[in-house]
């Protein structure tokens, strides 16, 4: 235990300037003094004011003896690793609004005390991310995670996850739902913390941490998706039908579309679900003592998993969840029966839903309907997109996606919206694919944009270094794209940055679809 928590606990954290500072602290100076103790330091007026406001805040003042000890210790240790820092005004401003909700539970200013390391990374990660400083603060128990030596450095694979969920619900009852839930949101906000530590570190590239972020929401929804199916099955049985007088299980799928579906999640993004069943023929009801028709079933199922992965907890909600992609929207039922499905793709569908499908897959349920939804899609894909209209279709929903949302422009580019950006790089691979899909089923194997853009390369639809040039590109915007979600800022870059990359996918689709209307 002790070479575990206090770790480095006995290092000197910043020697005759740490002590400085202690006297300074211990004293109360004011904002004059401290400008004094910080010359040298280029915002030493900027330093000298938060600190003084946090000294003066009523809850600062307001803490026991108890926590006035331990903030004691502290406060100079944390203006030691501040001032070494790039940005110390940043550094120190994010790492109080941590230490300001942490005040009275001041057993974490304990552990910060008793380990440097894990002070470091704080506050290294709080001048880095205004996402982390932000989570940290909203939930201190990640403080926990900064003990953990691998948290800069591991990729966590979609096994992993699994395996630690598992764990985490052993001494759980299958039948305690709300215990289950509390502990699934208290893994998945560590997790998630987690992924954020190491992709800031360096130590994982973007595409790394996409894998992990989906990784991530894939096994939250088997858990979550396991529990509502044990709550409602407890309570009406299992769903069931009948064929040629042979009675069958009803399976349920949870489709993935968008980022999810395309292994490309990013921090706080939405959920992009659509729910099949594969229920049909006669007898459509469950086998319980209180038996209800599969189709209010498999309503009750969605509408309990949904409420399990977006209600608040203590440790927060998990996601967002967005199931607009399903059949006809808004106006269609929330799950929908795998024929209903196909008959939707194959009379009723528009282009650019067969643009999302593109990008879908099974991500949590039943194998069987895994496998239909897989023989849905290549199948529609194939042979059911409208090829004569395929071209405007695509450059029509683009011209107006840029029209609505493109926020370039006085110096700025919107890397998701604006010409040459992220989403020309999708829509011009979305309609390759879908144009050759007929001649070329490799194409439609894989459900992310780097890996359809090398099996288009593999069939000679794209010469192999344009298809080297719009992956790396892709992968550049991205990365960008990622940490200026971690700092809390839009998706907007100095309009003199990536120029060479957003004029070559811009000739790209003017080759491929024509220069843009005027």
């Amino acid at each position: 235990f002790e070479a575990i928590a206090f770790r480095d606990g006995d290092t000197d954290a910043g020697g005759e300037l740490a002590r400085r500072f202690e006297t300074l602290w211990s004293s109360g100076a004011a904002a004059e003094e401290w400008a004094k103790a910080f010359s040298g330091q280029e915002p030493a007026a900027e330093l000298a004011a938060s600190l003084v406001a946090f000294q003066d805040d009523p809850s600062t003042l307001k803490i026991d003896a108890i926590a006035r000890g331990r903030l004691q210790r502290f406060m100079p240790r944390l203006l030691a690793l501040v001032v070494q820092c790039d940005d110390p005004a940043l550094a120190l401003d994010r790492t109080l609004s941590v230490i300001n909700r942490i005040l009275r539970r001041s057993a974490y200013l304990s552990l910060l005390n008793e380990n440097l390391l894990a002070a470091r990374r704080l506050v290294r990660l709080c001048e880095s991310s205004a996402y982390i400083a932000a989570q940290i603060a909203r939930y201190p128990v990640l403080l926990d995670e900064l003990l953990e030596p691998r948290v800069e450095s591991e990729r966590i694979e979609k096994a992993e996850f699994e395996g630690e969920i598992a764990g985490r619900f052993t001494h759980l009852q299958a039948s305690d739902s709300e215990a289950r839930m509390e502990t699934l949101a208290q893994f998945q906000r560590a997790s998630l913390f987690r992924i954020a530590v190491a992709d800031f570190s360096g130590s994982l590239p973007i595409m790394k941490v996409s894998d992990s972020l989906t990784f991530l929401a894939e096994a939250v929804l088997d858990y979550a998706f396991e529990t509502a199916w044990l709550d409602i099955t407890a309570r009406h049985g299992v769903p069931h039908y009948e064929i040629d007088g042979e009675r069958r299980s009803a399976g349920f799928g949870v489709i993935g579309y968008g980022k999810l579906g395309g292994l490309e999640l990013s921090y706080g993004s939405d959920l992009d679900l659509v729910f099949l069943h594969d229920s049909r023929g006669s007898r459509q009801v469950t086998d319980g003592d209180k038996p209800l028709d599969n189709a209010m079933f498999f309503g009750r199922l969605v509408r309990r998993l949904v409420h399990f992965l977006t209600t608040q907890t203590s440790s927060g909600a998990m996601y967002e969840i967005d199931t607009r992609l399903r059949p006809e929207g808004r106006k269609g039922i929330l799950v929908t029966s795998t024929d209903a499905f196909e008959r939707y793709q194959e009379q009723n569908a528009w282009t650019w839903e067969h643009q999302a499908l593109l990008r879908a897959r099974p991500v949590a349920g039943s194998t069987a309907v895994a496998k239909d939804f897989e023989r849905i899609r290549a199948q529609t894909l194939m042979s059911r997109v409208r090829l004569d209209t395929l071209r405007d279709d695509v450059v029509s929903m683009r011209t107006r996606m840029r029209k609505e949302l493109d926020r370039s422009g006085s110096g700025r580019f919107d890397l998701k919206n604006g010409r040459g950006g992220i989403g020309d790089i999708e829509f011009i691979v979305q309609y390759l694919v879908l144009r050759h899909a007929g001649r070329y089923p490799a194409v439609i194997r894989y459900s992310d944009n780097i890996r359809q853009i090398a099996a288009l390369a593999s069939v000679g639809l794209l010469d192999v270094q344009t298809a080297a040039r719009l992956q790396r590109a892709y992968r550049e915007f991205r990365r960008r794209l990622h940490h200026l979600t971690l700092n809390d800022h839009p998706p907007i870059v100095d309009d003199g940055e990536l120029t060479a990359e957003r004029d070559f996918v811009a000739a790209v689709w003017d080759r491929r679809l024509g220069p843009p209307p005027s």
